[in-house]
């Protein structure tokens, strides 16, 4: 699944099976994901280790794109121990480090950032082994801090929200029926409906954008009431007494207007 940062919008996705792993199709997956977006638009990509790969790189470099995404190798603590690392002023047990690394495959050195952190300084014994915490990265962004980039990848914690809001909230991975191709459809319907409740919180504005689904339903749509049509009107009677009514009075003062050419 791809989010586009600024909206929560789900921009694509695929509907796999459970035992493919992350990265495979990812470039065909990152190419149907550029014909969605505009030219004029600077791609920035930030993802988690399973996609960690050299031909998904390879291919944002060959857009001009930018990336931001954690390393995940097997020698991965080894080669970090082996990097000069330096103290973060104001952040007691922090490091950091910048080193070019090129890993098997790929065609050039590329720039890693990484950060460690001190979990416990064991002096006693015959050889001291201080135990750390290690976060690695790779990115095209030259004007960051390796503590700078660790804090702009937990940025991506809100991503993990929103997988949530589709696949629990949404009921996006409910699997009915025993016909994949059939799940698919499904699947693509919920994300649609993800959407376009997305796209609805984004048009009325304010606090409401940065709601989750079911918040929207809780406070917007659970309400007891009566629509009654009279003289080509339609009318929505409310209980006197109903939850949340300072949410319902400011959708009412939120004034829209939307047209379709």
């Amino acid at each position: 699944m791809a989010f586009v940062h600024e909206t929560g919008e789900v921009l694509h996705s695929w509907f796999r099976c459970g035992n493919a792993y992350t990265s495979n199709g990812i470039v065909e997956f990152m190419k149907e994901c550029k014909a969605h977006i505009s030219d004029e638009i600077k791609l920035m990509v930030r993802g988690d280790s399973g996609f960690f790969t050299g031909e998904l790189l390879d291919y944002l470099e060959s857009l001009n794109a930018g990336y931001l995404i954690k390393v995940k190798l097997k020698n991965l603590v080894y080669l970090l121990s082996q990097q000069n690392w330096s103290s973060i002023p104001g952040h007691a047990g922090y490091e950091q480090t910048v080193f070019y690394y090129k890993c098997a495959g790929w065609s050039h050195e590329r720039r890693f950032l990484a950060v460690r952190y001190l979990k416990k300084d064991d002096k006693s014994g015959l050889f001291p082994m201080p135990d750390y915490d290690y976060f690695c990265y790779v990115t095209t962004d030259e004007s960051l801090t390796p503590l700078q980039v660790h804090h702009k990848y937990g940025e991506r914690a809100t991503c993990e929200t929103w997988i949530e809001e589709c696949k629990n909230q949404m009921k996006a991975c409910n699997i009915r029926t025993e016909d994949f191709f059939a799940n698919a459809a499904l699947f693509q319907c919920s994300i649609l409906a993800y959407n376009i409740i997305k796209w609805m919180a984004l048009l009325a504005g304010g606090k409401v954008r940065h709601w989750e689904v079911k918040t929207i339903r809780l406070y917007i749509v659970r309400v007891a009431g009566k629509l009654i049509e009279s003289a080509r009107q339609l009318t929505l009677k409310l209980p006197r007494m109903f939850l949340y009514q300072d949410e319902w009075r400011r959708w009412e003062q939120m004034s829209v207007s939307v047209s379709f050419d």
